[in-house]
C-alpha cells in the first residue's frame, strides 16, 4: 500500500500549480516564494531571483496562495519577460 503524506500533497500541488507559498518558521520568520522542488527533508523556495532552502523540521505553518489577483502567482507580463531575460543571459 502506497502512503502519500499531507505535506507531500501540499508541496506537490504548490509545485505543479506554480502557486505562491508562505512558510512560517518556528523562530517566527516568514519566508515566501514558489516551490521550486522539495524532498523528504527540505523545500526550495524561489522569490525575486533568489532561492531559499528551508528545512521542513523548522516549519511551523505553510499557506498556499489562492488569490487570483496575487502579483506573486500572476506577475505582470513585463516582469515575466525581464525575469526570463535575466535567467537566460
Amino acid at each position: 500500500m502506497s502512503f502519500v503524506s499531507i505535506q507531500e500533497s501540499f508541496f506537490s500541488a504548490a509545485l505543479q500549480g506554480g502557486k505562491h507559498v508562505t512558510v512560517y518558521l518556528l523562530n517566527g520568520a516568514k519566508v515566501s516564494g514558489k516551490v521550486r522542488c522539495f524532498d523528504k527533508y527540505s523545500v526550495l523556495l524561489e522569490n525575486n531571483m533568489t532561492e531559499q532552502l528551508v528545512f521542513k523540521h523548522s516549519i511551523s505553518a505553510a499557506l498556499l496562495c489562492r488569490d487570483k489577483e496575487c502579483p506573486e502567482c500572476f506577475p505582470p507580463a513585463a516582469a515575466c519577460n525581464r525575469r526570463q531575460a535575466a535567467l537566460a543571459g
